[in-house]
């Protein structure tokens, strides 16, 4: 990994200084902070291609080097693991996710190209209430999920015959079974519904897939058995197994 943020930066800008250009910097070196990623980007980016980046507008110019200097920057500066200076420097001020350290940091340098004040708390405040509102919306998702599947839950009788929706795969003399994802709903179709009795219910002491239904499988869709979840013994008719109404999608038969 230890040249993967020069080859990136090679890639996108077609150069890279030498090291009389950058004398105080080593070819593993990575930036302390936010001001040190700065002077490091003025230092290693060739005059042409910092006028380039200067003269777009900031999202535009930010969002092009995403998956260019700025997976250099996430790959290169290892801040998927998380555990250097910089990644503590972003962490101590609540910004956790590598995506937005990069982004920050893209933003700030151009900012700075721009002679623009960079803003650091009104960027970190954007991040922190974006993630704020995306884990509220994914509580309050999964609260009605939940909600459903209880429900659900509620809405079985012991006995009742059911189908659960699948696909199936056949491969050779193999039959290979796969569920159709219920959260989220992807809109997969099945091809095969795996028939049965519930045989049982329960509830789990777990947030999620709490509400499971046992069933007795008496069908699949003509087969005796189907490898599921890469075990070959995976469903086999005649046998008893726990399906969450958080994960498959069940119905009356």
């Amino acid at each position: 990994m230890k040249n993967t943020f020069a080859i990136i930066l090679l890639f996108v800008f077609g150069t890279v200084f030498s090291q009389d250009d950058c004398k105080d910097y080593k070819e593993t070196y990575i930036p302390k902070n936010l001001k040190d990623a700065i002077e490091y980007l003025n230092c290693e980016w060739p005059e042409s291609n910092k006028t380039e980046f200067k003269n777009k507008e900031e999202s535009d110019a930010v969002t092009e080097l995403h998956f260019g200097a700025g997976m250099g920057i996430r790959n290169g500066w290892d801040l998927w693991k998380g555990k250097n200076q910089i990644s503590r420097f972003f962490k101590s001020k609540g910004i956790s996710h590598p995506d937005d350290m990069s982004t920050i940091i893209l933003t700030s340098f151009h900012r700075r190209l721009n002679n623009k004040p960079i803003g650091l708390d009104s960027q970190i405040t954007y991040y922190k209430s974006y993630w704020e509102t995306a884990k509220k919306e994914f509580e309050k998702k999964q609260q009605n999920q939940t909600e459903l599947s209880k429900k659900e839950f509620d809405d079985y009788k012991l006995n009742d015959s059911v189908k659960i929706e699948f696909k199936i795969n056949r491969q050779g003399k193999n039959v290979w079974a796969y569920r159709v994802q219920k959260y989220p709903d992807l809109n997969e179709k099945p091809n095969c519904y795996i028939k049965g009795t519930v045989i049982d219910k329960k509830k789990k002491k777990r947030k999620r897939g709490k509400y499971v239904l046992t069933i007795l499988i008496t069908d699949i869709c003509g087969n005796e058995e189907a490898i599921f979840n890469g075990e070959e013994s995976g469903l086999k008719v005649n046998q008893e197994y726990d399906f969450s109404l958080m994960s498959f999608k069940i119905s009356k038969s």
